[in-house]
């Protein structure tokens, strides 16, 4: 399957203790054995690129990958602007949709535009990733997220199909409580993807196809265009849907109460499959709940970039870019989209989606039905001011409104 169009930006995943900022400062000093060594802090779990790494050290043996792997998305991003900041960066990093325009507009990255590695990759999946027309971050693959459910939990609460709509889920998620069990939990140290289904139903729903664009434009408003999403989203809060408990759990938290069958329905992708596979939970997959009487869609979207420090000697730089090339290659791509469960979006590889996730794909995600919030401007500092503001709100201290308020008031800061 090849996805290389550009329907890859219509709407356009941690592990080991935090490392501290010195020890992935890398070098590019040659050892006493002649390499290179170049430093990389991936976004990426070792358990998704780790296998990549080898590859290339294997094909390149001049060149040593010394590799640190971020925590989860919120931990990552703060870490890297610390080691930027600091002076020290590392040689190689990626650029996320948290921190991709703060990255870019400081100068950390290298210009890349025109590269020979980029080759194969479409230009519209550059978007995400180019300021004044030039390109800063190489992505090679796609992401699709979606609920995944336990199929015996759905059927011991009378139900044969997983809900499409957010009040029948709601209906299901009460039923679900009541037994002792939990129905959802997700991950709100950044964008709820409960909530991020919900936008992309009410946008499709009023056909607007521009998304979010309206707000980076100055066109309309987040009370304008989210407080309502907002209200219906309260609506689970309010039921327990979306209890107060997910508020500071993590990911992995989450992914272990699906796994020792003891949560209904949380969202993800192909990134944990070989976990689920391996527990023996009973799972199907389903589109996210959609708004009130509109059409269910699922999250998904280019993903990372990868980037090359600019204050990296021209060494570390040449051997990065080997790096890169590596990872746009058939071997690279391969190894990548098959440990890391995303998708290529290089003519140089045609990935295939897992089984499990080929119904979605197909009917959602190469239908254009996905969506994921992408910050026209300061995107470090509103991802993290919409994660405090859902926080509040499935806490019960703010109401739809003070949430949106909040958003446009950071907002009108943030992009001047």
């Amino acid at each position: 399957m090849k996805l290389t169009t550009k329907k890859c930006l219509a709407a356009t995943v941690a592990i080991a203790a935090l490392v501290s900022p010195l020890a992935a400062c890398g070098g590019g000093n040659a050892s006493s054995g002649g390499k290179t060594t170049i430093s990389f802090y991936s976004y990426f779990k070792e358990n998704q690129i780790g296998d990549v790494i080898k590859g290339f050290e294997k094909a390149n043996p001049d060149i040593k990958v010394d590799a640190q792997y971020g925590q989860d998305a919120a931990q990552y991003v703060q870490t890297l602007q610390t080691r930027l900041a600091g002076g020290a960066p590392p040689t190689v990093f990626n650029l996320t949709m948290d921190n991709r325009t703060d990255v870019m507009g400081s100068g950390a990255a290298l210009d890349i535009t025109g590269e020979d590695f980029l080759d194969g990759i479409d230009e519209s999946n550059f978007t995400l990733f180019k300021q004044d027309d030039k390109v800063y971050g190489m992505p090679v693959s796609v992401w699709v997220g979606t609920m995944f459910y336990n199929k015996d939990i759905l059927s011991e609460a009378g139900y044969d199909e997983f809900p499409t709509s957010w009040d029948d889920f709601i209906a299901l998620g009460k039923k679900v409580n009541a037994t002792g069990k939990n129905a959802y939990l997700e991950e709100l140290n950044s964008p709820a993807s409960s909530f991020i289904g919900l936008l992309a139903s009410k946008y499709a729903a009023e056909g607007n196809k521009v998304q979010d664009e309206v707000i980076w434009n100055g066109e309309s408003t987040f009370s304008k265009e989210w407080t309502d999403v907002a209200e219906e989203w309260q609506k689970g809060i309010k039921a327990g849907v979306v209890p107060q408990k997910s508020v500071g759990l993590s990911a992995d938290q989450i992914k272990q109460e699906f796994m020792t069958g003891n949560l209904l329905a949380y969202r993800t992708g192909p990134w944990d499959l070989e976990d689920l596979r391996a527990s023996g939970v009973n799972f199907g997959v389903a589109p996210m709940p959609a708004y009130k009487d509109g059409e269910a869609w699922i999250t998904g979207g280019p993903d990372q970039g990868f980037a090359i420090s600019s204050k990296a000697n021209e060494a570390q730089q040449e051997a990065a870019k080997k790096f890169l090339a590596y990872l746009n290659s058939e071997e690279g791509l391969k190894t990548f989209t098959t440990t890391a469960g995303t998708m290529s979006l290089s003519t140089k590889y045609e990935s295939e989606a897992p089984d499990e996730l080929k119904e979605v794909v197909n009917d959602y995600f190469l239908k254009n039905k996905f969506y994921w919030v992408n910050w026209g401007k300061a995107a470090t500092t509103m991802s993290t001011e919409m994660a405090a503001q859902q926080q509040l709100l499935v806490q019960g201290k703010i109401s739809p409104a003070d949430f949106t308020k909040a958003m446009d008031a950071k907002w009108a800061e943030a992009s001047k």
